[in-house]
C-alpha cells in the first residue's frame, strides 16, 4: 500500500493529506521512537541511528553522532531537524529566531558554522567528539574550567559574557 501511496499524483497525496491521513516515510533504517513517530508528522525512521534526548525542556530523536552537541545547543535555541553527516559536513536546522544564538555556540567551539537559508552547516571536529555531552560541555568551559555563561542582551540577543577574571571585556550588566 505505501508504494501504491508514494507514487500517488501530487492531487491524490493532497486529498489523502486534507483528511488528516498522514503517510508513514522512512528515511532510512533507523527507526525513532514510538513517542517521536506520534509527532513527527508520518516519519519513521531515518538516515542515522537514533537516541532519545531530554534536555533544557526540550525532547526529541536525535541523530547518535551530535546527541551531545544537542544537549548543549538546546539551551540557546530551537531546532527542527538536525543530521550528523551530509557529505562530510553535519548540520542543524534552528528556528528564525534562535539562529543567532547557535552560530555563536557552534562558533565558539570552532566548527565553523555556515548559515545557508536557515540551516547552519558545520565541520565535524577531529579533537572531540560531538555525540558526547561532557567533551561538548568541556569545549565549551575553555581552558582551565572556565566556565562561559550566555545571557539575552537588551537587543534579545543572546550573547557570550566574559569571565569575571577578563578585564579585556567587562561585564556591562546593570
Amino acid at each position: 500500500m505505501l508504494d501504491t501511496l508514494l507514487g500517488a499524483s501530487p492531487r491524490i497525496l493532497s486529498w489523502i493529506i486534507s483528511w488528516g491521513c498522514v503517510m508513514p516515510v522512512a528515511l532510512g533504517p533507523y527507526p525513532l521512537c514510538p513517542a517521536c513517530r506520534m509527532t513527527n508528522g508520518g516519519l519513521i525512521a531515518v538516515r542515522h541511528r537514533q537516541i532519545h534526548l531530554k534536555a533544557h525542556g526540550k525532547e526529541a530523536c536525535v541523530d547518535r553522532g551530535i546527541a551531545g552537541l544537542l544537549g548543549s545547543l538546546w539551551a540557546v535555541c530551537d531546532t527542527r531537524s538536525c543530521c550528523e553527516d551530509e557529505g562530510g559536513r553535519a548540520y542543524v536546522v534552528p528556528t528564525a529566531e534562535t539562529c543567532d544564538a547557535a552560530t555563536q555556540l557552534l562558533s565558539s567551539l570552532r566548527l565553523h558554522p555556515t548559515v545557508v537559508d536557515g540551516i547552519i552547516y558545520f565541520r565535524l571536529p577531529d579533537a572531540f567528539r560531538l555525540d558526547d555531552v561532557e567533551q561538548v560541555r568541556q569545549r565549551l568551559q575553555g581552558p582551565a574550567g572556565i566556565q562561559v555563561t550566555w545571557r539575552l542582551n537588551s537587543a534579545g540577543v543572546i550573547e557570550k559574557v566574559a569571565p569575571a577574571s577578563d578585564p579585556a571585556t567587562p561585564d556591562t550588566e546593570n
